[in-house]
């Protein structure tokens, strides 16, 4: 296989596709693939480019857009929640709960799929299939809710379980399409949820003020069901896959790399910076009506802060396959912390507040690009089983995270002296002082995190410690 573009990549020596891009040789040892003669000779897509690489791409694109589009939109319906019938009254925490089980869920439950994949490949595209039909059922049944744990539990148990069924697929599938462009085709992948975080708020905020919460559900659900269903078809391995024989071929899973200093660094730094990037992207609409602003100001200040990071995503996915993941980690972690601090505790203003949200939603968003290299990097040979871990640390952020930022929050209902804070002339206020004071610490946090990981990286590539080693 060709090398990366540079010796710093973290990819550079470390490929796992099973097949050679320039021979597309057959390779017994891939999970649930047995070479026949016939097979042995056929004529497999292009790596790193192509029609079918990039529809591909373009497919899961729509995948991730569609899964992560409702929960990246959840401010909106949190807000919407909190002050209309039938919910009204509900404690925020209770609200909250809704949103965060479902990216806990979505998030964690690459562990166990892990397994399946690897075990059962075979599976895979039905399970896709239906997992999407029960991601528009119980999106349609949770449009009846009359209590809130109607909704914990089909807008977040349910659906939070079947969404992750439909999109980590074309992780597990990715390494067989892209090699030397891996972060940059997850770059593009991961953007779909920036893409659908953006579209899903307007339009759910236009269809909540006009027809209600609950043909607001039944519109989405039907969208999330044809789109999902077309790009279904796009959104599939490079490989082929031979019943038959997975049981035969299937590798099994190694977790070595959990004792991996280098790893554990790793996981514990995206789960501060987690704690961080859920806290503002969910309580960014309840700000800026905290702020005096319009609802649909709110709805826009997400829809902006989505769409932030997408090109965040893209850039420093662009870098990853040039240089050290690490050095994007410290650069997100240390300025998102800065913006905090510096931009979010003075934005007394709409504009000021767009501002930050542009700059922290591009800076933090492109923190997640790093995953793909560096699972790369800790397990080259079963890529995608640290990069479950570290969607699971994530996972766990998504629920702490708001839980301790509505804590910490105090909203003029509550009559807290707390709410005022600085008001416009000073540092901080609205209810949020607290809330900046967390963000922008735990940001500092992950900033050390990316240091301390930077520096066991290079130890392990001078020392060669690592089980699968992170040297070029």
């Amino acid at each position: 296989m060709s090398s990366a573009p540079s010796a710093s990549s973290s990819t550079t020596s470390l490929k796992f596709s099973s097949f050679s891009k320039d021979t597309d040789t057959c390779n017994e040892t891939v999970p649930g693939h047995e070479c026949t003669r016939k097979e042995k000779t056929a004529v497999l897509a292009p790596v790193d480019g192509g029609v079918q690489a990039w529809t591909f791409v373009f497919c899961s694109f729509i995948l991730n857009g569609l899964v992560w589009g409702f929960p990246n939109s959840y401010g909106v319906f949190q807000q919407w929640y909190l002050s209309n019938p039938p919910f009204e009254g509900t404690s925020e925490a209770m609200i909250n709960t809704i949103g965060t089980v479902g990216l806990g869920i979505q998030y964690m439950e690459g562990i166990l799929l892990a397994f399946v994949f690897q075990r059962f490949p075979h599976w895979i595209r039905p399970m896709m299939v239906g997992s999407l039909v029960v991601c528009v059922t119980s999106m349609l049944i949770s449009s009846f809710a009359t209590e809130i744990w109607h909704l914990i539990f089909f807008q977040g148990v349910v659906y939070g379980t079947a969404s992750g069924c439909l999109y980590l697929p074309v992780i597990f599938w990715l390494s067989e399409w892209f090699d030397v462009r891996r972060s940059l085709a997850s770059a593009f992948i991961f953007s779909g949820g920036g893409f659908g975080g953006a579209a899903f708020p307007l339009a759910a905020d236009y269809l909540l003020q006009r027809v209600g919460f609950r043909w607001t559900i039944r519109v989405i659900a039907l969208t999330v069901g044809i789109l999902g269903g077309v790009a279904i078809l796009g959104a599939k391995p490079r490989l082929p896959i031979t019943p038959a024989g997975s049981r035969k071929t299937a590798a099994p899973l190694e977790f070595s790399f959990l004792k991996s200093p280098v790893f554990i660094s790793l996981g514990i730094t995206v789960f501060l910076q987690g704690l961080a990037y859920f806290t503002v992207s969910i309580y960014i609409p309840s700000y800026t009506v905290a702020l005096g602003c319009s609802r649909l100001s709110g709805t826009l200040a997400l829809t902006v802060f989505n769409l932030a990071t997408v090109v965040g995503q893209l850039i420093c996915g662009y870098y990853c396959d040039l240089g050290p993941y690490t050095h994007v980690m410290l650069f997100s972690a240390t300025l998102s912390s800065i913006l905090a601090y510096a931009m979010w505790g003075f934005a007394h203003s709409l504009a000021l507040l767009f501002v930050f949200v542009v700059m922290f939603g591009m800076i933090s968003g492109g923190f997640t690009s790093i995953w793909t290299p560096a699972a790369a990097e800790v397990h080259a040979s079963q890529p995608f089983s640290p990069y479950a871990f570290l969607c699971a640390a994530k996972g766990l952020a998504a629920v702490f995270g708001p839980f301790i930022a509505a804590v910490l929050h105090h909203d003029r209902a509550n009559g807290s002296s707390a709410y005022s804070g600085a008001g416009q002339h000073g540092w901080g206020g609205y209810g949020f002082t607290a809330i900046t004071i967390f963000v922008g610490s735990i940001m500092a946090a992950a900033a050390v995190g990316s240091l301390i990981l930077a520096f066991l990286r290079a130890r392990a590539m001078r020392t060669g410690e690592n089980d699968s080693p992170c040297a070029a």
